[in-house]
C-alpha cells in the first residue's frame, strides 16, 4: 500500500482511529484518543502517548512508533513549560525535517492555523484519500464474512422471535409481555454480541415506520404489517462490517403486501443478475427504477411523505457502513474485489414497507453472495 504525496514530504493525519475509518486503515490501530500519523516517502511513523506506546508498537503496522514523551520533553527545553499537542507535533516535524505536507480535508482547523503560522506548508490531500480502501483483499473479506454470520444469527434470533409470538388484538407478544422493537432489538445485539460483533442502530420497523428507510423503529409490534429488519454488526477483531435486510410479516400477509414483497424481491435478483466487473453501479440503480416503473410502483412525495423507490441501490462497505463504490444515480464502475450491497426497496405508507439486502463480493465472471439466509415474507 502506497500513498502519492504529489510534491509533499509527508501526509500527516490526527484523530481517533476508533472513530476514523482512514486513519485505521493506514495504521490498523484501534485507538479511542487522538494520535498523530506521519506518512513519509520511506516509512510510516506514529507519535505515541505513554499509555499507548507499548501497545502501538505491538500492534500498529507502521515503521517506527515515537513517543510523546520525548517530543514534550524537547518542547519544555525550550523553554514552554506546559507544552499542548501541536507545539510537541511542531518538535517532531522540525526533528524529521518535514517542510510540506498533505493533509485530509477534515483536518482540524486549528492545528493547520498553527503548523502554518510556524511554517509549515499544508495542501489539502486528494479524495478519497486512499481509494485502494475500494478493494478488499483476503483478509478484509474474511473479517466482513465474520460480520456476516454474526448479522444471519442475530436475524435468525429476531425472525425465532417473531415466530414464537402472541398475536393479541394484532400485538405481538413474547412470553406474556408485549414484544417490541425496542426489546427484539435488544435479543439481536446481545445475539451479535455472542458472535463477537458489535450491533448500533440496528433497524426492526414495522408498518409506517418502515417506510422511512433509517427509523430505527420503536413501539409495540404488530401481526399482519411488514417489519423491515436490518442488521449491519462490525466485527470486533477486524472492525469491518457486515449488512443484511429482510422483510417479513408475522402471519398471512394481505394480496397487495405480497405483492409488493415479490416485486422487490425480483428486483433484488435483477440487480444481482448485473453484479460483475466494470458493470456500471448508476446502469444497474437505473435498469431497477425502470423495473419497478413498468411494474405500476410510482416514486413521488404524496400526502407529504416520500414514497415508491427514493434510495440508492446499494453501497459498497468495508471500515465504514457507507463507503465507496456506489451503486446509484451517480453509481461507479464495479472491480473484482468490490463488496457491495444489493438493497432496492418500496415504500407506501398505509401499506408498508419492503426491502431486501444481501453483501456481496465482485469477482470474476460475477459475484459472491456472502449470505445465505433465505427470503421469506410470513413467518
Amino acid at each position: 500500500m502506497t500513498h502519492d504525496l504529489k510534491g509533499a514530504d509527508a501526509l500527516l493525519m490526527i484523530g481517533s482511529s476508533e472513530r476514523c475509518a482512514n486513519l485505521f486503515y493506514a495504521t490498523r490501530f484501534r485507538a479511542p484518543d487522538s494520535f498523530a500519523f506521519l506518512w513519509t516517502p520511506s516509512e510510516k511513523l506514529m507519535l505515541a502517548h505513554n499509555l499507548e506506546i507499548d501497545r502501538a508498537r505491538n500492534q500498529a503496522r507502521v515503521t517506527r512508533v515515537l513517543p510523546y514523551a520525548e517530543y514534550e520533553k524537547r518542547a519544555k527545553e525550550k523553554g514552554q513549560e506546559r507544552p499542548n499537542s501541536n507545539a510537541v507535533l511542531l518538535e517532531l516535524l522540525r526533528d524529521l525535517g518535514l517542510q510540506k505536507l498533505q493533509v485530509p480535508a477534515d483536518f482540524p482547523l486549528a492545528t493547520a492555523d498553527f503548523l502554518r503560522g510556524e511554517g509549515i506548508e499544508l495542501a489539502i490531500a486528494t479524495d478519497p484519500l486512499f481509494p485502494q480502501r475500494k478493494i478488499k483483499d483476503a483478509e478484509e473479506i474474511e473479517g466482513m464474512r465474520r460480520a456476516m454470520r454474526a448479522a444471519e444469527a442475530g436475524m435468525e434470533t429476531a425472525l425465532e422471535g417473531l415466530r414464537t409470538a402472541d398475536v393479541r388484538d394484532g400485538v405481538l407478544f413474547l412470553n406474556g409481555t408485549v414484544l417490541t422493537s425496542e426489546r427484539l432489538r435488544r435479543r439481536v445485539h446481545q445475539t451479535l454480541m455472542d458472535c463477537n460483533s458489535i450491533g448500533e442502530h440496528t433497524i426492526i420497523a414495522s408498518g409506517d415506520q418502515g417506510c422511512d428507510p433509517h427509523q430505527v423503529g420503536f413501539g409495540p409490534l404488530r401481526a399482519r404489517e411488514t417489519i423491515i429488519i436490518d442488521i449491519f454488526p462490525r466485527d470486533e477483531a477486524s472492525g469491518y462490517y457486515g449488512d443484511l435486510t429482510r422483510t417479513v410479516c408475522k402471519g398471512q400477509a394481505s394480496k397487495p403486501m405480497r405483492h409488493l414483497y415479490e416485486t422487490v424481491l425480483e428486483a433484488q435478483q435483477l440487480g444481482l443478475d448485473h453484479i460483475r466487473p466494470s458493470a456500471e453501479g448508476h446502469l444497474i440503480h437505473e435498469s431497477i427504477q425502470r423495473f419497478f416503473g413498468d411494474a405500476g410502483y410510482e416514486t413521488g412525495e404524496k400526502d407529504g411523505y416520500m414514497q415508491g423507490y427514493f434510495h440508492s441501490t446499494g453501497h459498497g462497505l468495508g471500515l465504514e457502513i457507507h463507503e465507496e463504490p456506489r451503486i446509484g444515480p451517480h453509481g461507479d464502475a464495479l472491480e473484482s474485489g468490490h463488496v457491495v450491497t444489493m438493497e432496492p426497496g418500496l415504500y407506501y405508507r398505509g401499506l408498508g414497507g419492503v426491502r431486501i439486502e444481501d453483501t456481496v463480493v465482485v469477482c470474476e465472471g460475477g459475484y459472491e453472495n456472502l449470505s445465505s439466509l433465505p427470503k421469506v415474507l410470513e413467518v
